[in-house]
């Protein structure tokens, strides 16, 4: 914790390494989406997911390089945010058991919110990447065994969660699509919503929103049938 002279109290977070650090060219452009040094193995999105999740909470991140003598990542979180983090979240539960579809290639995420759906009492099918995704879907369909949702990560290498939720809606259109993002925030303030897309929200989702978004976009389809 520290508190500069006049400020606020806050609560620091620092990460250091001793790796080979970055240039200043790399440094100031290292938090933009799709941004990578890593050719072909790289995304460009896991940097610009944790911005966006500092951003949520009210935190500031600060970056500091130096070619050749590594890195140091600093989270600078106010006071506030922890005692909000304290107050314990309303819990909304879908009004009924759902099968639910959930693709992405992020396997830790698959599995977190795989856990926290099926602990709501849901059916969830974890399926790595966009095509496995379209094909599962597709199948169930054909099986009578349809998903009365589907959660999809955006940004996917081959196929991403834009034509998965295309391919969802020209088969079933009633179905909601949720797109996970780690601009989701961005997003929603500039009002883009993409096609074929019933909710965008932030990666990893804030379980309140995910609860409510399931719960409102199925009762609404419901609604429609």
């Amino acid at each position: 914790t520290g508190r500069e002279a006049g400020a606020a109290p806050q609560v620091r977070v620092e990460i250091r390494d001793t790796g080979v650090g970055m240039t200043e060219a790399v440094r100031s452009r290292c938090l933009e989406p799709f941004f990578t040094t890593k050719g072909e193995r790289g995304t460009g999105l896991g940097l610009a997911m944790v911005y966006g999740m500092v951003q949520r909470h009210s935190a500031e991140l600060e970056i500091e390089s130096e070619l050749g003598a590594g890195t140091t990542m600093r989270v600078i979180f106010p006071t506030a945010w922890l005692r909000d983090a304290q107050q314990p979240a309303p819990r909304v539960r879908a009004p009924r058991r759902l099968r639910i579809l959930l693709v992405d290639d992020d396997p830790l995420l698959l599995k977190s919110l795989q856990d926290v759906l099926e602990s709501d009492g849901h059916s969830v099918l974890a399926v790595d990447g966009g095509q496995r995704g379209i094909d599962e879907f597709l199948t169930a369909r054909k099986r009578a065994e349809g998903f009365e949702a589907v959660i999809t990560d955006l940004g996917m290498p081959n196929v991403d969660g834009r034509t998965v939720a295309a391919a969802v809606k020209s088969a079933a259109p009633g179905t909601p699509v949720v797109l996970l993002t780690g601009w989701g925030q961005r997003m929603r303030g500039e009002g883009e919503l993409p096609d074929h897309v019933d909710r965008v929200l932030s990666k990893p989702p804030r379980l309140p929103e995910l609860r409510a978004a399931l719960e409102e976009l199925v009762a609404r389809g419901s609604r429609t049938h």
